[in-house]
């Protein structure tokens, strides 16, 4: 059973403990699982906000901390929306303002819409006009989503910083359309997490790249771009056990063949990578990436 699904039966669970009256024990349930590598985000929302429902505003804020202004792309707008409710709740306008500008920031018109519904400290100060290409561009994205591979290639041919921030902004908005289409999920990652590395945001690349792989374990272009980015051990999945998962499922692409051997050798399994190799070798005895390789390791 995948992360996803997994995911989904929690929730579910969770919703039949709620209807029957049943809050702690779905608490306890959440509780159980919410600091999992690979927890979704939903899981984060729906325990802060049974938390924050019975007036534990202050542990509502710890399972939430990581939504901050300089993190706002890391997260949903009900994680965003959930994180302003509870700091308003706190008395500490000052932050919920910060939050609610760099919502307004990353998703336009309709963060407006919500800032100004529910009063939100500074929301008044808003206009309306701010944003308006990232809007524009995301409504055109959201109609021909296409689009979206052809305007990041030719960004990574010819790259210029203001349309890669712009791409950025617009695609994120619309991501909420596609997180029940798991092929068009992954296409979408692969962009941003290509568009985050463009801009230098190594982290950002890093936490699209993994949440991809989530969709598609199997998507060679992800893989590759996870053993491109710096490893800061901290992730679910190390690039090694990412290049091995698709070089089995796609033992033809020379790409991520080599990738898994050059990384296997540099993370010192040398007789792995020798063994992979030989079976490469055996497979496509011409091949010149692997003929190439085997020149390499044996320098």
């Amino acid at each position: 059973m995948s992360v996803i699904e997994d995911n989904v039966n929690l929730l579910m669970r969770v919703r039949e403990l709620c209807l029957t009256g049943q809050v702690a024990n779905a608490e306890l349930e959440l509780h159980s699982v919410y600091r999992q590598a690979g927890c979704d985000g939903s899981i984060r929302v729906v325990l802060a906000a049974l938390l924050a429902r019975r007036g534990e505003h202050g542990e509502a804020q710890k399972i939430l901390k990581g939504v901050t202004p300089e993190n706002i792309e890391a997260c949903t707008p009900d994680q965003i929306r959930l994180a302003i409710s509870i700091l308003i709740s706190l008395g500490d306008n000052d932050q919920a303002e910060r939050l609610g500008r760099a919502y307004h920031k990353a998703f336009g018109h309709e963060a407006t819409r919500w800032l100004r519904d529910m009063n939100v400290p500074g929301s008044n100060r808003l206009r309306w006009s701010e944003g308006g290409s990232i809007d524009e561009l995301a409504r055109g994205l959201a109609s021909e989503p296409k689009a979206i591979p052809a305007l990041v290639f030719a960004q990574k041919h010819q790259r210029h910083l203001p349309t890669v921030r712009l791409l950025r902004q617009a695609i994120r908005r619309i991501v909420p359309l596609f997180e029940n289409d798991a092929r068009q999920m992954t296409m979408v990652c692969v962009a941003m997490a290509e568009l985050s590395l463009l801009e230098g945001d190594q982290a950002q690349a890093r936490r699209w790249a993994h949440r991809g792989l989530e969709e598609d374990p199997y998507c060679a272009t992800l893989a590759l771009l996870v053993n491109k980015l710096r490893d800061n051990g901290d992730t679910a999945l190390p690039p090694v056990s990412v290049l091995t998962c698709v070089a089995r499922q796609h033992p033809g692409y020379p790409d991520v063949q080599a990738a898994l051997i050059r990384r296997q050798s540099s993370e010192g399994q040398t007789d792995t990578a020798k063994a992979n190799l030989a079976a490469w070798l055996e497979r496509e005895p011409y091949s010149p990436q692997a003929l190439e390789l085997k020149q390499e390791l044996a320098a």
